[in-house]
């Protein structure tokens, strides 16, 4: 064998490695474990998501004055939260009507209504000694994932998981 020729095997051996690792499957983004200041399943999340190599929330004031923010997936805002504590005559049910005129009621907080792109729950509460209601929203921008069932199933188990830590989070005692 030349004087050269281990040096220009370690070589090869080094970029047909690189090659073949670079056809590899590549590593999954971390998931977020928190959402606008609550704390969150990353699997309940997970299915809400579009593939992609970078997770980034981002937080924004909600349309309604409350807590909001924003998931996006590779730049690409893919879901939305919003979270609000109203007087209790806050009419969120007249929204629920006109947003998701094909919803089907959920049993999320003491009313809940889900499409395949919008979940929002409400709950009575209290903050402090006045009366109040809790609304929880989440709107998913992608219909990419599965059929308009499996996303509105996946909607509403993050609903479900999140909505009692969103209400406790806001201050909303029953």
């Amino acid at each position: 064998m030349r004087r050269g020729a281990p040096a220009v095997l370690a070589a090869v051996a080094v970029l047909a490695a690189a090659g073949c690792s670079k056809g590899a499957d590549p590593k999954p983004p971390e998931l977020p474990t928190a959402l606008c200041g609550v704390s969150v399943d990353p699997e309940v999340l997970k299915p809400l998501l579009v593939p992609g190599e970078e997770v980034a929330v981002s937080l924004a004031g909600a349309a309604s004055g409350g807590a909001g923010c924003a998931v996006s997936v590779d730049g690409k805002r893919i879901l939305a939260l919003e979270n609000t504590t109203g007087p209790a005559t806050l009419d969120y049910r007249s929204t629920w009507k006109w947003q998701m005129a094909n919803g089907t009621a959920v049993e999320i907080g003491d009313a809940g209504r889900a499409t395949d792109t919008l979940v929002s729950a409400a709950r009575a509460c209290a903050v402090g000694s006045r009366k109040a209601v809790f609304v929880s929203r989440a709107e998913r921008f992608s219909t990419a994932g599965g059929d308009a069932a499996a996303r509105k199933e996946a909607l509403t188990r993050f609903m479900a998981a999140y909505f009692p830590a969103a209400q406790k989070a806001a201050g909303c005692t029953a």
